[in-house]
């Protein structure tokens, strides 16, 4: 509608333009003929008819221009009421707009505090999972270090009654039983092996005692810590079950809140299409009734005087040309 408004009004322009160049040509045409007419001798009849030709074509001209100009008028009141319908239009949309988005808002609000709570859920869950995860690794390595120091002990002192054993019986060995006398010889060497064969056996079985000793207690501590690794194993997924459980809680309390914020956003925009179609009908109705007057006095006015002009322009060339050829039929009596 503003293009068709500005395109009618260009043509109002042209139309004044037209009007005044038109008038300017036939009182151009009248003083020529008024020279030519002097110079001839004509009388002041002659020249007061080509006079009335040009008063006439102002005249007519005049009448022509005020319809043109109440038809700009019109146009421009109308542009300016479309301005102001604009104007008040906006404002309607920017409230409708602020209306929306303040709805949109609370309605994505509750989905935020959704996500939100699973974040902090999340969180926490990993906190628990770092802490379940180093407790248990923690308490099995104090164990396994308790079993490794009692291995460590049994394995040392196993190796110092080997060690004992062996310079025991090397000082045996060491014993000169051949440089005795013979008679001393066999008794002492007699002596010697049982000895030495005494002090084997004792730590012999000494060293297998302690290794004795020392299995069952490793075997309590092993048993001990596979007990405590399938508990701490036990106690992981129990908490992994747990976890997974308030995940889907909160997940499921996140795509919950989210089906009601999209619902509520879909009902709003629906909502905001109805209202947007009813004001632009209103609007075009209220379009049609302020335009649609001076659209139609502009048009017919442009035909009419479009057609007026052509009719001055034809008649006033006309006169001109009879006063002309009148002047010259006078020219040789004269003569």
């Amino acid at each position: 509608m503003k293009a068709q408004l500005e395109q009618l009004r260009g043509q109002l322009g042209q139309l004044e333009g037209q009007i005044g160049a038109s008038v300017g040509r036939i009182e151009a045409r009248v003083q020529a003929a008024q020279a030519r007419a002097r110079t001839a001798g004509a009388s002041a009849a002659d020249l007061t008819a080509l006079t009335a030709v040009a008063t006439g074509a102002r005249s007519q001209a005049a009448q022509l221009a005020q319809p043109v100009a109440g038809a700009k008028s019109a146009l421009a009141a109308a542009e300016a009421q479309l301005d102001t319908l604009r104007r008040t239009l906006d404002a309607a949309l920017a409230t409708v707009e602020t209306d929306v988005v303040g709805q949109l808002d609370a309605a994505r609000q509750p989905l935020t505090q959704a996500v939100d709570a699973a974040r902090t859920v999340l969180d926490a869950i990993n906190d628990q999972v770092a802490s379940l995860t180093g407790t248990a690794t923690a308490a099995l390595g104090t164990l396994g270090a308790q079993v490794a120091a009692i291995r460590d002990t049994g394995d040392a002192l196993v190796g110092s009654l080997q060690s004992a054993l062996a310079t025991a019986l090397a000082v045996i060995a060491a014993i000169p039983v051949d440089d005795l006398p013979e008679a001393l010889a066999a008794p002492a060497r007699t002596a010697v092996t049982q000895a030495g064969t005494q002090g084997s056996s004792a730590l012999t079985s000494a060293a297998s005692a302690a290794q004795q000793q020392i299995s069952p207690v490793v075997q309590r501590l092993t048993g001990v810590i596979d007990q405590a690794q399938t508990a701490a194993e036990q106690a992981l997924t129990t908490g992994k079950t747990g976890l997974l459980t308030q995940l889907t809680t909160a997940r499921q309390a996140v795509e919950g809140a989210a089906r009601t914020a999209s619902q509520q956003a879909d009902q709003l925009l629906a909502a905001l299409e109805r209202q947007l179609a009813t004001q632009q009908q209103g609007v075009a109705g209220q379009i049609q009734q302020l335009t649609a007057p001076a659209v139609t006095q502009a048009g017919q006015v442009v035909s009419q005087t479009t057609a007026g002009l052509a009719q001055l322009v034809q008649h006033s060339e006309t006169r001109i040309a009879a006063a002309e050829a009148a002047l010259a039929r006078r020219a040789p009596t004269r003569g």
